[in-house]
C-alpha cells in the first residue's frame, strides 16, 4: 500500500455570516471587531440574474440576496448576507443557547488585546455577553454575541499561543 502524502496546511479563506440587516452589520462588525469592508455590497436578484453562481449553489427557494465582504486583521475574509427572500424566519434567529449542540460551526473567534475591554464595547454597543470570562492557559477568553445573535469568541492570544506545549 502506497503511503498517503500529508495534506498541505490549508488556510482558512473565509467566514458567512447571515444577518438580517446588512447595512447595521457592516456598521457594527467595522466599528466594534474592526473589520474593513473591501467591496461594496451587492444584491443577487434571480430575477434579474438567474445564472449568476450563487443561484447554482442555494436553493430553488433563494430569489435575493445582498452581500459584503469585509477583511479581518490578518485577511481572512468575512461575508455578511442578509437573506432578503425568504427572509430569516422568526425564531430562525442564531441563538448559542439553542444550537451549540447542534452539527456544524457555532462560533468563531478573533484575538484582541483586551478581553473585558472588548467585551463592554460589544455590550454597550448591542451585542451580549455569554457566561463569564475566563482564563484558559494563562490567558483570557469569552464569548460574545453579535447584536443578530451570532457567536464570537475573544481570546487575548493567538491560537497557535493558546495551544502549544499543552497535553
Amino acid at each position: 500500500m502506497g503511503s498517503v502524502p500529508k495534506p498541505f496546511n490549508l488556510p482558512v479563506n473565509h467566514v458567512a455570516i447571515s444577518v438580517p440587516d446588512l447595512d447595521a452589520a457592516i456598521a457594527w462588525y467595522s466599528t466594534i471587531l474592526g473589520f474593513v469592508l473591501i467591496k461594496p455590497p451587492r444584491v443577487s436578484d434571480r430575477a434579474v440574474t438567474p445564472d449568476a453562481a450563487i443561484f447554482q449553489i442555494y436553493p430553488g427557494d433563494l430569489r435575493r440576496v445582498r452581500i459584503a465582504w469585509l477583511s479581518s486583521g490578518n485577511g481572512v475574509g468575512v461575508e455578511l448576507f442578509e437573506f432578503q427572500d425568504p427572509r430569516i424566519q422568526p425564531g430562525n434567529e442564531a441563538s448559542f443557547e439553542r444550537d451549540y449542540n447542534r452539527g456544524g460551526l457555532f462560533h468563531m473567534a478573533v484575538t484582541v488585546p483586551d478581553v473585558q475591554a472588548m467585551t463592554d464595547r460589544v455590550v454597550a454597543s448591542g451585542g451580549r455577553k455569554i457566561g463569564a470570562a475566563v482564563t484558559v492557559f494563562q490567558h483570557r477568553a469569552a464569548y460574545i454575541q453579535d447584536p443578530w445573535g451570532n457567536v464570537v469568541e475573544l481570546l487575548e492570544c493567538s491560537f497557535e499561543q493558546l495551544m502549544s506545549n499543552r497535553t
